[in-house]
């Protein structure tokens, strides 16, 4: 299934120092479309080995093949040990790259479509990156969405039990293993069932181990045997197995995931800033737990004072005997192993692997779209006065990008006239009084709905817009699950992601 490429001479681990074994544990990034020199010296100085790119980062495909290369060619020539550069490229709303490199729909809608839908957009996604110089993809998500209140997750995963979850999942993971780039399942052992964003604090499971059994744990043991390369660790606390968060936790990465479920392959960390560690243990400490608790590669995605303070506090415990040094050449060697499999050589760039998953990634959303608007009468009619509202282009979770675009409502009334009405993400009595004084007077009603089922100010929202009976369509621009139990009459457009794209897909159901 894998296609591995030519073999790459690298350094023994005897002959390494600790310095620049430390340096191959880190992963870290930086704010600009180029290499700044706070990266630069990272490399140098703590001999950093790898790399996390954002939406930043990237401008075009011909400056992000250029960027990859550059920054491999840095690496390589102070560590002699090429990189991972890797990338967040779920599809959807967890998407870093331009729409001209071909940004595929998320999770969910694409497992609306099938398994073999899904292995095809996977192996382009990772044709594509590998193009670019991009070996690493942070995906596919094992997750399962078992909580339709969960900020995190949501569209971001394959199903709602895990057997279902597993089933499409697996078809991404193949997808890019046959691409020929390493990728890991995440987030263990489980983030689905939670009402939490880690980004922001730290969720708790309470489930007892027979319960996650049967629902979170199922897709990463079946991972396991089907040999994913890596698992990337949650910043979570299950209750019942320890009081530490699995990061830090020895008795659920080795305990759990090597010993129980038999992984042998690479572990890694979500990023180590997320509130979950650095509010509550700091990252420095976090980092030390981490590598103790057996995870190898581990995050620092942006702050470049945390990644030399981390440096530090794993040199001193080294030394200190607190982190064995069987422990981290344990680690360093796997990360040498999967190095030696999936370090590619720089960027070729061909045209037609872009021109393709354009192609394929357009005609997936396009597809899913039309599969949930098949019970509509035809285009909706939007009369000569149509009222357009949506909260204005936020980030529901740290995980998707900032916004850079025009809200929806904007962007429907510079389509087709009208009114465009903005509102918070949970608007209150008096906001919602305020909509409903514009809206009351409009030939149509447009509502863009972003998570509306979390948002309990959206849900009452719209529902007080049904009842000045207006003919009414719903957007939903991230979960679908609104558009369950409508009355007939509203017209219904699951879009799955808050994008240009969407906004121009959704004119295409409206006339005026």
């Amino acid at each position: 299934m894998e296609k591995h490429q030519s073999r790459i001479s690298l350094p023994a681990i005897e002959d390494m120092t600790l310095e620049e074994k430390i340096g191959q544990l880190l992963v870290t990034g930086f704010p600009e479309e180029q290499m700044d020199d706070s990266f630069i010296n990272l490399v140098k100085q703590e001999k950093i080995g790898n790399v996390i790119l954002f939406q930043e980062n990237i401008k075009s495909r011909e400056q992000l093949a250029l960027l990859c290369r550059d920054m491999r060619e840095r690496i390589m020539e102070e560590t002699g040990i090429p990189p991972f550069i890797t990338i967040d490229e779920e599809g959807g709303i967890v998407s870093r790259i331009t729409e001209d490199m071909g940004r595929m729909p998320s999770a969910m809608a694409m497992a609306a479509l099938g398994r073999e839908k899904v292995y095809e957009a996977a192996k382009c996604s990772g044709e594509m990156l590998k193009a670019l110089g991009i070996n690493f993809n942070l995906a596919p998500v094992l997750d399962v969405n078992s909580n339709v209140c969960n900020p995190v997750i949501g569209i971001r995963s394959y199903g709602q039990d895990g057997k279902e979850a597993w089933d499409m999942a697996s078809a991404a993971m193949e997808g890019y293993m046959d691409a020929g780039i390493m990728c890991s399942g995440k987030h263990f052992p489980g983030h689905g069932d939670t009402d939490t964003d880690s980004h922001l604090a730290l969720p708790v499971i309470r489930k007892t181990r027979d319960e996650m059994e049967e629902t979170e744990l199922y897709p990463f043991r079946r991972a396991v045997e089907a040999g994913i390369p890596a698992i990337t660790i949650a910043h979570i606390v299950f209750e019942k197995e320890d009081s530490l968060p699995a990061t830090m936790s020895k008795k659920i990465v080795t305990g759990v995931l090597k010993e129980e479920l038999g992984f042998e392959g690479l572990v890694i960390s979500d990023c180590m800033e997320m509130n979950a560690i650095s509010k509550t243990y700091g990252i420095p400490e976090g980092c030390v737990q981490a590598l103790n608790a057996g995870i190898d590669l581990i995050f620092i995605s942006h702050i470049h004072e945390e990644v030399k303070n981390t440096v530090q506090a794993l040199k001193r415990e080294v030394l200190s005997g607190r982190i064995s040094m069987e422990r981290l050449n344990q680690a360093v060697s796997k990360i040498l192993y999967y190095k030696e499999r999936y370090g590619i050589l720089p960027a070729q760039g061909e045209e037609d692997v872009f021109e393709k998953a354009v192609t394929v990634s357009e005609d997936f959303y396009r597809q899913v779209v039309e599969m949930g608007t098949a019970g509509n009468p035809g285009p909706f009619p939007l009369g000569e006065r149509p009222c357009f509202i949506s909260p204005s282009q936020s980030r529901v979770s740290l995980v998707s990008n900032a916004a850079k675009h025009k809200s929806f409502a904007q962007e429907m009334r510079e389509r087709f006239g009208g009114t465009a009405v903005e509102i918070a993400l949970s608007p209150q009595e008096k906001e919602i009084q305020d909509v409903l004084a514009v809206a009351g007077g409009a030939s149509s009603i447009v509502f863009g709905s972003l998570n509306g089922g979390i948002y309990k100010g959206q849900e009452e929202l719209l529902k007080r817009l049904m009842e000045l009976s207006i003919p009414m369509a719903l957007a939903t621009l991230r979960n679908p699950f609104e558009l369950q139990g409508l009355p007939e009459r509203i017209f219904r457009l699951p879009l799955y992601e808050y994008t240009e794209r969407a906004a121009r897909t959704a004119a295409g159901y409206l006339t005026p």
